[in-house]
């Protein structure tokens, strides 16, 4: 119930942004248009393999986008440090980073962009059982849906649902091997500066 108010909350003060923003500003040869880059914060929401796993995520982004009209397009890399972990099949299993290269496009209505993303990730992972630990190496993608509005020419503030899938992992522990799927999905909140 706290991550739906959460949403709700983050979406009406976007869309306040967006109302004050579109008062105050409007964009000349895209909004969303050159290379931007910023930070974002926000929470895995959802395990998406063997283990559920939550926690807090937050890192950096920087990319870049093209804008013809409404029409944004463009690419995006982002690495985060993540404090996610969830226990199953007698352990404990954690997600250290995770880092992604995506495309990314969208619509944007005047100062508001509607977009999603998708893309391959990597990610580092650690699974324990009985005292015993070990590492493993994620490979996969990430898709997403977000929106993002302008609050200026260079700023503007965001929001994010994100899925990653890093299909089946094996551990190699010292009763067996112990195979995982990963995968976890993430509400995500950042601001950025455009150039």
């Amino acid at each position: 119930m706290l991550k739906w108010t959460f949403a709700a909350a983050l979406g009406l003060a976007l869309l306040g942004s967006a109302a004050e923003a579109q008062d105050s500003y409007a964009p000349s040869g895209g909004a969303f248009a050159g290379p931007q880059v910023g930070g974002q914060i926000g929470a895995a929401v959802g395990g998406a393999g063997d283990v559920s796993t939550k926690g807090v995520v937050g890192g950096v982004y920087g990319g870049y986008a093209l804008q013809n009209g409404p029409i944004v397009g463009g690419v995006e890399a982002d690495t985060q440090a993540a404090g996610v972990s969830g226990t199953g099949h007698g352990g404990t299993m954690t997600q250290n980073w995770l880092t992604s290269l995506r495309a990314r496009g969208g619509y944007a209505f005047g100062n508001v962009l509607a977009y999603g993303t998708v893309g391959p990730a990597w990610g580092t992972s650690n699974f324990s059982r009985n005292g015993y630990n070990t590492d493993k190496s994620l490979q996969g993608y990430v898709v997403g849906v977000g929106g993002e509005v302008a609050i200026s020419r260079s700023i503007s503030a965001r929001a994010e649902l994100r899925h990653y899938d890093f299909g089946a992992a094996t551990y190699y522990m010292p009763s067996g091997a112990q195979k995982l799927s990963n995968g976890n999905n993430e509400l995500l909140v950042g601001a950025g500066m455009h150039f």
